[in-house]
């Protein structure tokens, strides 16, 4: 049997069993045991920075084979990298020097097909049956800022996002960044053009699925609930001696609201938007102020209807993530502050505040970084403990924490925990975790000491 058989497998049998196991896999929770009941819903954003030991050697096998012109076993081993197992996001055919494949992207699904000699990958973003100036500048515009791909209007008056390449200039580095911005790219823009243009038609959207409605109900529910509570919180402080309490106040919301309810589209955009308020300029608007903008931005998020919110929210897939890995000393030193920062909340008796700090400094980077899934999955558990109320009435029939009684399900957080950790000692050798430094003193003494040991994990990855 050849390198590709092996890859690919020729039996069909095999074949038929191998994508029944993964089709299982896709629909199953990515995370531990004790978070039975929540199958299928996902927290956080996808991230690529993921790849199995195996799969890492499929990348550098892709390199090599590209440099001895063997392009036909570069790309197998290309797409076998690109493929997440659990995701089950990517469909690759070969045939000979030829093949097609699929790549999902959230509300976007990627068609590409080489026939040996070129390779196009195409995207529809949206039907225009009456040509608009104004879509067409913002597909012009939207060009500018393109590397690899380009914007296009097909003969059925489809929008689209198109990326094609010689084979012999198509190395596996080219390849990524180019379907990357491909699938990246496509998946923002359709969501904007069709909120933002009422003329224009979705088209391939038929593989995303909509929230069950009590499922959707619940987390508009929950997502109005957190920003009055949060807006009604920051009102209660002095806007000039707690401006910094107000703005972790708010920019937690966010990364919560990114976090469990995971927005796509629009939604997503807007959260965006109020993050940037206070970082791009920051020397230049004084805190307060700025304060003042993401308020009044957060609040119109309360305009939100539930049909706007449920077309921001829904099932789907990814094969690559929006945000680039973070520097491992920068993960760790956002924890580290956020924690030093609210022991000054409870050393002056503002407990609520020194657990706003203490889940600031966790969701910042999962906002922010493409973050490895240990550290997702840690920040679920985490994220469980905190927010318990909201996992229960998601589905979650293992509660790790009872507000009521102020009691941890200790057995259950340490069983999810071993499950997450001990999942990717394959990838991470030297990954290890101690559960006597976990605290279960209260709330707090748990946020920080969960989260500081998740800050000094070992990732340093097999070679």
């Amino acid at each position: 049997m050849g390198w590709l058989d092996k890859l690919f497998g020729k039996n069909e049998e095999q074949q038929q069993n191998r994508e029944s196991h993964e089709h299982v896999s896709a629909e199953a929770s990515a995370i531990a045991a004790p978070f039975t009941g929540l199958d299928g819903i996902r927290f956080g954003r996808y991230s690529d920075n993921n790849k199995s030991y195996k799969k890492t050697q499929s990348w550098y096998i892709a390199e090599d084979r590209f440099k001895e012109k063997n392009y036909t076993e570069a790309f197998a081993a290309l797409f076998d990298y690109l493929r997440d197992d659990v995701e089950d996001n990517i469909r690759f055919r070969p045939d000979g020097r030829s093949f097609t494949f699929d790549i999902l992207q959230g509300s976007k699904q990627v068609h590409g097909e080489c026939d040996g000699d070129r390779l196009t990958a195409r995207v529809p973003l949206a039907v225009m049956d009456t040509p608009a100036t104004a879509v067409m500048r913002r597909l012009l515009e939207m060009n500018f800022s393109l590397y690899y791909t380009r914007s296009a209007i097909d003969g059925d008056n489809t929008l689209c996002m198109v990326f094609d390449t010689e084979v012999p200039s198509a190395s596996p580095n080219k390849m990524y960044y180019g379907l990357r911005e491909l699938a990246t790219k496509a998946d923002r823009q359709d969501d904007l053009l069709l909120a933002d243009f009422e003329t224009l038609k979705p088209t391939g959207i038929d593989h995303i699925k909509a929230l069950d409605p009590a499922e959707l109900d619940m987390k508009y529910t929950w997502f109005r609930k957190w920003i009055q509570d949060t807006l009604n919180n920051a009102g209660e402080l002095n806007q000039d001696s707690f401006s910094g309490s107000i703005a972790y106040m708010l920019l937690a919301l966010v990364y919560r609201i990114d976090f469990l309810i995971t927005p796509e589209g629009k939604l997503l955009t807007q959260l965006e938007r109020i993050h940037a308020l206070y970082w791009e300029k920051k020397e230049e608007i004084t805190l307060v102020e700025r304060n003042q903008m993401m308020k009044e931005a957060v609040r119109k998020l309360l305009d939100i209807t539930r049909e706007e919110f449920s077309a921001s929210v829904y099932r789907s897939k990814s094969s690559f993530a929006i945000s680039s890995p973070g520097p491992t000393d920068k993960v760790r030193e956002h924890i580290i502050n956020a924690n030093n920062d609210s022991r000054w909340y409870i050393d002056n008796k503002y407990p609520a505040l020194a657990l706003v700090l203490n889940e600031y400094g966790v969701m910042y980077n999962q906002f922010i970084y493409s973050m490895p899934r240990v550290l997702a999955d840690l920040a679920t558990i985490y994220m469980a403990v905190m927010h318990a109320k909201y996992f229960t009435a998601l589905g979650m029939q293992q509660p790790l924490f009872d507000p009521a009684k102020s009691e941890f399900n200790k057995q259950a957080i340490r069983k999810a925990t071993d499950e997450a950790v001990n999942r990717y000692t394959d990838k991470f050798p030297n990954l290890r975790w101690d559960h006597n430094l976990v605290a279960y003193d209260n709330l707090y003494a748990f946020g920080t000491s969960f989260t500081e040991q998740m800050a000094n994990l070992n990732l340093e990855t097999k070679r």
